[in-house]
């Protein structure tokens, strides 16, 4: 967190650090565009693979494919672990990750096609949603905590049983 300055990501893209400061305006910016595009844009690129159409199982499957993807991608998602507890300090901060977050794990219902269920009680499918951005979340830390070559597949196989039992008890199709 230290070594992220506009100085040291200039030099990394190689860029004039004046460009830099023109697209993110300080330290700040850049940090909340780092922490944007991996919870906002990197699931919405995700959820962008799954056709209104798609079954149960499709869906089911496009979340754990972006979950393996989370997970196997360390060096990305370890610097936003790293970055996110100081960033949090500042409460400005810490709220548009809150909503960030939020829209996640409205996401995650969207993914499961159970944002339109009216059936399932409303805060039962808000903690699934939670519980989806949990799991992604455990398994990034999970594998860039462990040595490398972590492997997540038995854990993604059975959040995947979990996750299409869930939706078919709750009549999801």
């Amino acid at each position: 967190f230290p070594g992220l300055t506009l100085e040291a990501v200039s030099a990394e893209a190689g860029v004039n650090k004046s460009s830099t400061r023109y697209y993110f305006g300080g330290k700040r910016g850049l940090i909340e565009a780092v922490i944007k595009e991996i919870v906002l844009d990197e699931c919405a690129d995700s959820a962008a693979q799954v056709t209104p159409d798609a079954t149960l199982e499709e869906r089911v499957d496009a979340f754990i494919r972006n979950a393996r993807h989370v997970a196997g991608h360390t060096e990305t998602f370890g610097g936003f672990f790293e970055i996110l507890p100081h960033a949090c300090k500042d409460d400005e901060f810490r709220q548009r990750f809150v909503d960030y977050y939020r829209r996640w794990f409205e996401w995650n219902l969207e993914w499961l096609g159970l944002h339109v269920r009216d059936d399932i009680p409303e805060a039962k499918r808000r903690g699934l949603g939670v519980l989806m951005a949990a799991v992604v979340d455990g398994l990034a830390v999970q594998a860039t905590i462990f040595e490398p070559g972590y492997d997540a597949t038995d854990c993604l196989e059975l959040f995947r049983s979990i996750l299409l039992d869930v939706a078919r008890t709750n009549g999801a199709s």
